[in-house]
Parts: C-alpha cells; structure tokens; sequence
C-alpha cells in the first residue's frame, strides 16, 4: 500500500477511483504529548466494479452506537467487486476517535466533547472531528448518490428501531426514499422535511442526494434480531437502487413499517430533577396524552414519593433513556405520532 503524502490535512490510504475491493486508512493528522507527529486512523473501505450507482454506509457517526459498525463490517466481508455494477464506500467508524474511545463524542477536541454530527461541514486544519468532518463533507459526499448513516441511541439512550428520511421536494428522489422505509424492515419509517442544520444531512441534502438514517436500538449494545434486519435491509436498498449485478434473492422486509412524523419539543420528556428514573411503560408501547410515564426517586431521602412523570404528547414510545440515573435535564423518553403527508 502506498504511503500518502505527509500532510497536515486528511489524507487517504486508498484510491477511491480505483476497481475492486480495498481498506486502509483516512489519516487524521494528530500531534499530541504522546506522539508530536502522529496520526489517527478512520478506517475506509471500498468495493467497485466499473459505472454504476455508488452507496456510502456510515457507522459510529457517534462513537458508541455499534449496530451500524457492525453492518459495514459484515457486508465488507461477504460482497465482492464481481457481486456489485458501481460501488460501496464504507466509513464503518466515522468517529473514530470517539469510537475507539467508547464514548459518543470524541475525547481528543478541544472541548473533550466533541460532536461529529454537529459540526459539518467541517476545517480542513480544525480539530480531530473537524477535519473529520471536512474530509467526508469534501472527499466522500461528492462521490455518492445515497448516503445510509446508520445511528442507533448510544448508551444513554434505547430506541424502538427506526429508520428516517427527510424530503426533498424531488418526486423520484422522494418515491426512492420512501421506498427505502418499506424495503429496510424496520418498525418504525420516520418522516420530515429538509433542515439546515451542522449534521452530515445537513450537508448531503442540499446537494439533492439520497440521504436515510437509522436508529437501531442503542444501550450500547448489539440486539441480533435488530442487526439481522439491518444486514437485510441495506442489501434490499442497494439492490433497489441497481448495485447488484444478480437478482439477488433476500428475505421480505422483516417488519411492516408504520410510518411517524418526525417529534417536536412537546413529545419529550425532560427530567426536572436529579434522582433515579424509573419507566412504567416500555418501548414500542401506544401511550396517551396525559398517561404515566414513569417517577423519579430521590436518591438521598427515598422515604418520599417519588415525582411523577406524564407524557405530554401522546403515541407510540420510540425512546428511553437507558441508566436509571438521572440529572436534571436529561431526556428520558419522546414519543412519536402518526405521518399525516
């Protein structure tokens, strides 16, 4: 493998041009107590064969949401150049930095609480996460005609699993993108309008890309059922979208998607105190307006009753929070309602 150019802006290990099947590095350059002249590794894969649609697969936008690591990694490792017409950039850990950490934000900026999906579009010779961000905003957007940024909740948070889209105002962009809420098999399909915002959406739809997110669970861990349908579910989009060379045979959509409106502020609740959280309902429940969510218990005088905690919004219950302790202010549950486009 060739070695890229000393540079103090991201440079690539492999040619993203070139067929077949390839991995290496992005290299963030990273000069530290420990290693004055080093450099931090984002692992990039690519699987290309000739003209053709190209996907990019994310994983670990945030460090500690590991489903989506773990389908990059599985579909690298079964498709060959010979199985595809196009190509597949993966970015299994795109934060990487915080992924290695284990944390959801990466540890190594300035702040110590660095956020990838709030800082696109990114400095060429910012930090750690800016240049991170820079470097998928200018080097792999360009390339790619659907983006699949595969989320889940991180460990402070579980959701009922979800996949999300955003429209664009095109009408066969639109068609493709709802059908990719059916062909994924999650539960629950997620839809919203265009924002301008700091995250890679924020980025990528304004360009007229395809662009769909995923919430698969979280708490930190990997559910097999949850992976399973994932797996299946990017092989039926890339298949939709004319990747495969064969007809590739897949299982149906392991789920009849019920289609939500992206939530509001109302739909949150919010913890008004510290103490420790304990939930009364659980996920994918139907709630109404109103309805007992939950207490919060003082951890220093548990002869008290505990304060109650009601759904302001009511519907199906898409996120919990995963710790039972709490701190004033952190979200503990959002509800989402019915698409009504």
């Amino acid at each position: 493998m060739p070695c890229p150019k000393v540079s103090l802006a991201p440079s690539c290990e492999i040619d993203l041009d070139a067929e077949g099947k390839q991995h290496g590095y992005v290299r963030i350059q990273f000069s530290s107590d420990r290693s004055a002249y080093g450099w931090l590794p984002m692992p990039i894969m690519s699987i290309k064969n000739g003209d053709g649609p190209v996907a990019v697969i994310i994983g670990a936008n945030h460090g500690d949401e590991y489903e989506g690591v773990s389908i990059c990694n599985g579909l690298y490792q079964e498709l060959e150049p010979e199985d595809i017409k196009g190509q597949i950039i993966f970015l299994p850990a795109a934060n990487a930095p915080a992924f290695y950490a284990g944390r959801r934000t990466s540890p190594l900026d300035w702040t110590g609480e660095a956020n990838l999906n709030r800082m696109f579009p990114g400095n060429q010779y910012g930090s750690p996460t800016e240049m991170i961000a820079w470097y998928i905003t200018n080097h792999i957007v360009p390339r790619g005609d659907a983006f699949f940024d595969l989320h889940s909740a991180g460990k402070s948070i579980d959701h009922h699993p979800s996949v999300k889209i955003r429209l664009m105002g095109d009408a066969q962009k639109d068609a493709m993108q709802m059908k990719f809420l059916e062909l994924f098999g999650a539960p629950l399909g997620i839809v919203g309008d265009r924002v301008h915002e700091t995250t890679l959406s924020g980025e990528i739809l304004p360009q007229d890309k395809i662009y769909l997110s995923t919430e698969l669970g979280g708490a930190g861990k990997i559910r097999p059922w949850i992976r399973e349908f994932g797996f299946n579910g990017m092989k039926r989009c890339m298949r939709e979208m004319g990747l495969f060379v064969k007809d590739e045979h897949l299982p149906e959509p392991e789920h009849k998607v019920a289609l939500k409106a992206m939530q509001t502020g109302d739909h949150y609740i919010f913890a008004g105190k510290d103490g420790m959280f304990e939930p009364v309902v659980n996920l994918g429940d139907v709630v109404e307006d109103g309805q007992l969510a939950g207490y919060i218990w003082n951890l220093k005088e548990p002869w008290e009753k505990p304060e109650e905690l009601h759904f302001n919004k009511g519907g199906v219950v898409f996120c919990k929070r995963t710790p039972a302790l709490c701190e004033i202010g952190d979200t503990l549950f959002f509800t989402l309602s019915d698409y009504e486009g």
